[in-house]
């Protein structure tokens, strides 16, 4: 473009005979000023600099926009772009110039490195002897000091430690270091803005495809890739020194050093960036180092920013950027407090327009700082589309803030950092007391961990309960596997062949004592029928054969061939006098099930898991025996069980059901959101889901309405409801003639994560003699008599609302969960779980009586089940996490699927937890660290260790290019 200048908008008004201007400045030309090389124009147009924005052929024009929200607007004197030939290119500037002189030639961002030092070294050649001052130059006696690969060949020739590699634009001529090099090894562009295109390959073939991408795309910078280097990969501490130069003199500016952690799955995010004492042992090295790899490349002026890793054999250089340091000079503010008055910029500009200010710099900054601080990059812990961003005006108001960058805006996608690309922005922090500095970085890591940052878009919320014995399946085809793993979800009782269980035998005392219990009667000659036993329908079985009765087991129609054979781990095998089906009529059932028994005496009929309940009681009812009958033809329905507790006075939720969404239209359209929705009828809480919308409640009912149950048969109605809000809670009673013992009561641990309002941590046991179960058990035992249910186990799921507690629902059944929770229960109690109490119940009245009416407080041991959750997300290599729980004091039992080949997540449900523990020991201290220890090893990522993960390895301070520069916020504070 021809050259645009202030004096042509002035239209030639400038009398050059003006006393009141001055006639001949001075101008620095920068060559593609961009990010922190605006601002070093800035600084030099404040010494009485001219600036000429030289732009080089290619670069993109969304980057000559791109100008920090520090420097507000940039006001060139002119602007030109790159022609032919120097000599053609100097022309057009003297012509710019309009009569002033250009006095320095300039990078202002990486890709200005190459043509400015070719520009200089001709404006310093065609100098003639009336210009005072020279040129600075670097030269083009090293043609291309940017290439990597040439800054590595030119230290190692130096002496100086320098990475293994080999670079080219054909593959064929990297392909024999590649086959021998140890991986991972690094691919990069030879020349790139910042490190855009590095990438950490594990495999040959990886890194094949890796380099062909690169050399078909396109860098930000405009042009495409000349070349890619491929190098070992250093291991170390990662660290960057600052320089600028002038006649071959190189001051320090600053020492930084990298806040890397894992994180997310990732074996390394970036959590901030910190400034180093520049005086230690360490800190000298690195600068030694780093004049030398100067003096190595023959820089003798100007700005450059060096990454070194400090590995076990020294430092080694990763690449030296030729130019400021980047992130829109963020730092800059926290880099002037530190030193008292200057930073890169201010020295850079001293250096080609100052040489006297720039001799007066110290060699490196003094020590200790004049102040505290670093910049802090964000770590987000969840995902989803964003609604607003409350973490931000958070940090705006700390004390400490200075300038934050890379902010995310409402409506954005966000998920899990686990590399610069998935970050959320950063803020540079700084104080006089260090204190205060901590204290609000201390608190931007608790935000982090509380996902407060942001407040997302609302999103389907899966209600899954870890003690339901069921999931559910949509009749939709499930995703192929793909070719790194099967994806892992969470894994129920009722998934028994894909679990992997454990049960401690070490410890004696979780086998309790061998008690035979008899009736009065021989029950060798007696039959008991359990309906569809499985979960802990089983443990009930195996409980019943131990104490001599037969069992016969009844399966209902369309129940899962595969829960057929879930048995749990505690059981065994479990030897059956019989398996009937149930045939086409009750009458025909029970003909069945006496067939079955033959000359035995049938003496109990009872459910075994959720899927048996109905048939359980109608049978128990026509065969005459115990029996909760059929008064009320649907007890497990949820929608009844609401209805009849709300007409016998008990606090009940607001609801409406059907098989027709114009059923529950009325009630989506008046009940506040969010609102669940769920089966009528259903093991645990398959299907259960919150919803935020009557558009997204209408989506899930009919998703509902299509779904397969896996126990057998389809959804036969939806129940909409209001959401409960408050402390969750399970009730587990045995009855018998409608005396009702209370068995155990636990309380859901449950907290909020990774963008989740809640994710389920454990289930702990609560006292029987605390105020809350003083208020849950007479409330439930009003539900079990209006329900009408008299005998057998119920495992009742109640919400303490604000207004008193809720029914959420009544499972007239044993608790599930494969009755892991046994051992626990019978060290609790000291002898006894909802498993005997429900044997007794049905065979042994005499026993029965003498069971507590509820559980002894305070309890005989310590315990809890610890619901396991993922940090993590990727291929799982190996469970190692899973050993050391295994050698606990407390260990009891870990039920998991997760095992080497999973794809695992974060944990934002049941469906994506990773398993659980039952925990259990005398000493409540024992108990307390081994749970703090399970945490610890969650948060610390020691549960798994991963397949090797490819990864994009830009670092935060060569990130030159933002393209939201509105994202950026800094503050109003006056002392920098």
């Amino acid at each position: 473009m021809p050259p645009q200048t202030n004096a042509d908008a002035a239209n030639g008004s400038i009398q050059e005979d003006s006393p009141y201007l001055q006639q001949n400045r001075k101008i620095a030309v920068l060559v593609d000023p961009y990010s922190t090389g605006c601002i070093v124009a800035q600084e030099m147009q404040k010494r009485g600099f001219l600036i000429i924005a030289l732009w080089t052929t290619g670069f993109a024009e969304a980057m000559k926009l791109h100008v920090p929200k520090s420097c507000g607007r940039m006001d060139y004197f002119a602007q030109v772009d790159q022609q032919e030939t120097l000599e053609k290119t100097k022309a057009v500037l003297e012509n710019a110039a309009d009569g002033h002189t250009i006095a320095a030639v300039l990078a202002g961002g990486e890709a200005g490195v190459d043509y400015a030092d070719s520009l200089s070294e001709y404006f310093a050649q065609t100098q003639t002897g009336d210009d005072t001052d020279p040129i600075l130059t670097n030269g083009t006696k090293i043609p291309n000091r940017r290439d990597k690969y040439v800054q590595q060949e030119l230290i190692k020739q130096a002496g100086l430690r320098g990475v293994r590699q080999a670079g080219s634009d054909k593959f064929e001529e990297v392909e024999s270091f590649l086959k021998t090099e140890a991986y991972p090894v690094v691919l990069k562009p030879t020349e790139s803005a910042g490190s855009d295109g590095v990438k950490l390959c594990y495999t040959f073939e990886e890194a094949k495809e890796h380099f062909q991408k690169l050399m078909s795309s396109q860098l930000v910078n405009g042009g495409e890739c000349p070349s890619v280097l491929c190098q070992e990969f250093l291991k170390g501490t990662e660290y960057v020194v600052d320089h600028v130069s002038r006649d071959g003199v190189h001051k320090t500016c600053m020492v930084w050093v990298y806040d890397k952690r894992k994180a997310n799955g990732s074996s390394f995010v970036y959590f901030g960036m910190k400034p180093v004492d520049p005086t230690t042992e360490q800190s000298k090295i690195l600068i030694n180092y780093t004049r030398r790899v100067l003096d190595a490349m023959g820089i003798l002026h100007g700005p450059t920013h060096a990454e070194i890793m400090m590995t076990a054999e020294g430092p080694c250089l990763v690449e030296m950027n030729c130019r400021s340091h980047g992130g829109d000079g963020c730092w800059r503010p926290l880099a002037c407090a530190l030193t008292g008055g200057y930073s890169q910029v201010e020295v850079a500009a001293d250096a080609f327009v100052d040489p006297k200010a720039f001799s007066r710099i110290p060699d490196k900054p003094a020590y200790p700082f004049k102040a505290y601080g670093q910049e802090v990059i964000f770590v987000n812990n969840s995902c989803g589309k964003v609604k607003s961003t409350p973490g931000y005006d958070v940090i705006k108001n700390m004390p400490s803030f200075v300038h934050m960058d890379g902010l995310v805006s409402p409506g954005a996608e966000v998920d899990y950092t686990v590399d610069l690309i998935t970050g959320i922005g950063s803020v540079i922090v700084m104080h006089k007391d260090q204190a205060v500095v901590e204290r609000d970085i201390q608190f931007i890591r608790y935000l982090e961990e509380i996902n407060g940052f942001f407040v997302y878009e609302t999103k389907l919320e899966n209600l899954k309960r870890p003690r339901g014995d069921t999931i559910m399946f949509e009749t939709t085809p499930t995703p192929a596997v793909g070719k790194k793993g099967h994806t892992h979800r969470r894994v129920f009782s009722s998934d028994g062949p894909s679990l992997i269980r454990h049960m401690s035998n070490d410890r004696p005392e979780l086998r309790g004592p061998l008690i035979k219990r008899m009736t009065t009667v021989d029950s060798s000659q007696e039959a008991v029928v359990i309906v569809d036993p499985y979960s802990t329908g089983c443990c009930v079985a195996e409980e019943i054969t131990k104490r001599g009765f037969s069992v016969i087991a009844l399966w209902t129609r369309g129940f899962a061939p595969e829960m057929k054979t879930h048995v749990p781990l505690s059981c065994g095998p479990i030897k059956y006098l019989a398996e009937v089906e149930e045939a086409e009529s009750l009458v025909a059932t029970s003909e069945a099930v006496y067939n079955a028994a033959g000359r035995l005496r049938v003496v109990a009929c009872l459910a075994g898991g959720e899927a048996g309940v109905d048939l359980a009681d109608a049978l128990s009812e026509h065969m005459k025996i115990r029996t909760n009958g059929t008064a009320i033809p649907n007890r497990r329905d949820k929608k009844v069980q609401q209805e009849i507790i709300r007409k016998h006075g008990l606090r009940s939720v607001r609801q409406a059901g059907g098989a027709k969404f114009s059923d529950v239209e009325e009630f989506l359209k008046t009940e506040p959101y969010p609102v669940v929705l769920k089966p009528v009828e259903s093991a645990g809480s398959d299907g259960v889901k919150l919803c935020h919308s009557f558009e997204e409640a209408e989506e899930h009912f009919h998703v509902l309405m299509k779904s397969q149950m896996v126990n057998g048969g389809s959804c036969p109605a939806v129940l909409c409801q209001e959401f409960l809000r408050g402390k969750e809670y399970v009730v587990d009673h045995v009855s018998r003639d409608g005396i009702h013992k209370t068995v155990m009561l636990w309380v859901y641990d449950k907290r909020p994560c990774h963008g989740s309002a809640f994710v389920y941590f454990g289930c702990v046991p609560v006292d029987s003699e605390s105020p809350e179960a003083k208020i849950l058990i007479p409330y439930v035992r009003g539900v079990l008599d209006a329900l009408e249910f008299k005998n057998g186990p119920s495992h009742a799921e109640v919400m303490m609302t604000p207004d008193g507690p809720c029914l959420v629902e009544m499972n007239c059944r044993a608790h599930g969960g494969d009755g892991n929770w046994r051992p626990l229960c019978l060290a609790l109690t000291g002898g006894y779980s909802q498993v005997e109490a429900t044997v007794d119940s049905y065979l042994d009245k005499r026993q029965f009586l003498l069971i507590p009416d509820k559980p002894p407080s305070p309890f005989k041991a310590s315990g809890q089940e610890v619901i396991l959750v993922s940090y993590d997300r990727g291929v799982v290599k190996d469970t190692p996490g899973f050993e050391d729980i295994k050698e606990l004091p407390s260990y009891v039992y870990l039920e998991t699927g997760v095992r080497p080949g999973s794809v695992i997540d974060y944990t934002v449900d049941l469906f994506t937890g990773i398993g659980s523990v039952i925990l259990m020991h005398h000493d409540a201290k024992v108990l307390e660290e081994d749970v703090r220890r399970i945490r610890e090893m969650e948060k610390n990522h020691e549960l798994f260790t991963f397949a090797n993960q490819s990864g994009f390895m830009t670092s935060p301070s060569v990130s030159e290019f933002n393209p939201l520069p509105e994202s950026a916020v800094a503050s109003g504070r006056s002392d920098w």
